[in-house]
């Protein structure tokens, strides 16, 4: 059995903020959070916990539903709608085991519910799950980030093409937002076009800078990237909804794309999303074995493919978004 009477040593640096008007109780959350080992900074009031969470790094929220001068609930939405909280974990004290108040605290954003009465070890047990959670947070977001440091790397052996899944992602968003997707699919695809090319590690960097054409087996090379980006990234926790769009981002939608001939919509959108962004900005960027196009070149090439390389549909909303562009930097330079 786990021990829930001691914070672990890790957890023990970790600052806990209560928010509870009643904290003379002699066991109380307070008197079990400290006797645990916890750091603990106390407040009375839900405005003053909000102010003294602005001042101090707190690692996790312990607030009650009913304050004097706020509802609990509202603080809890305000930790979370506020960008610099928005990661803190809340737990939430409910007056009774209720299922409408556990829906209500859930809905205002808290991470848990703890209902009265409950004893130290449940309150400590909530507590340390939170903390658990966190730290796997934690190492999630190290992972994700080396393996964005991993896809950058691949970028910078041949000198020339940095900073181009950077611009991918920039108008994939663009793209993404254009045919109304939300908030959490523009995160994914955000990620996913960062990430599309990871693959290409695995190709010969004399093979990505040739400047003849590649022959059979120099292709076949090239043509697995998307199938080695998606084993590198099935590590990551939840990548199972990027997956689909780094393996099909060279499909075409007349199905004579790679690596599986996939054809139109059967296509993931994400993939034909990626695949109009990653063609206009390779074809607008130096490239080992080309000098950029110009971008009156790259749009021809963009509708002379719609339809056969392309989604029809994304291609002319894209070029919305181009022209768009183009007309905001005319402006800035008139205004200039």
């Amino acid at each position: 059995m786990i021990d829930q009477g001691t914070a672990s040593s890790a957890e023990a640096r970790s600052t806990v903020l209560l928010v509870d008007d009643d904290q003379g109780r002699a066991r109380g959350p307070a008197a079990a959070l400290e006797i645990a080992g916890y750091r603990l900074i106390k407040a009375a009031e839900g405005a003053a916990a909000l102010r003294l969470l602005s001042a101090h790094e707190c690692d996790l929220v312990v607030c009650e539903a009913l304050l004097p001068d706020m509802d609990g609930l509202d603080v809890c939405r305000a930790i979370k709608q506020a960008p610099a909280t928005r990661e803190t974990s809340v737990v939430v004290i409910v007056d009774s085991e209720d299922d409408v108040k556990r829906e209500k605290a859930l809905s205002a954003g808290a991470d848990d519910v703890c209902a009265r009465p409950f004893d130290d070890a449940t309150l400590l047990g909530i507590v340390r799950a939170q903390f658990r959670i966190r730290a796997l947070r934690l190492q999630i977001y190290e992972l994700e980030g080396a393996v964005l440091t991993l896809a950058r790397s691949v970028e910078d052996r041949d000198h020339s093409s940095g900073g181009i899944s950077e611009k991918v992602a920039h108008w994939a968003m663009q793209l993404g937002e254009a045919c109304g997707l939300g908030k959490d699919q523009l995160t994914l695809l955000y990620k996913a076009a960062l990430l599309h090319d990871v693959g290409s590690v695995a190709v010969p960097v004399e093979v990505l800078t040739k400047h003849a054409r590649l022959d059979p087996s120099e292709f076949n090379a090239v043509k697995r990237h998307p199938i080695v980006g998606e084993e590198i990234l099935r590590a990551l926790p939840g990548s199972d909804q990027l997956l689909p769009a780094i393996r099909h981002h060279h499909e075409r939608i007349d199905g004579a794309g790679y690596p599986d001939g996939v054809i139109g919509e059967s296509i993931p959108l994400f993939a034909r999303i990626i695949a109009v962004s990653d063609a206009f900005v390779a074809m607008t960027s130096d490239r080992p074995y080309r000098p950029r196009r110009t971008k009156e070149e790259a749009v021809r090439t963009l509708r002379q493919g719609a339809g056969k390389q392309w989604d029809a549909a994304l291609v002319d909303r894209f070029l919305g978004l181009v022209a768009g562009a183009d007309a905001h930097e005319a402006r800035l330079s008139g205004a200039g």
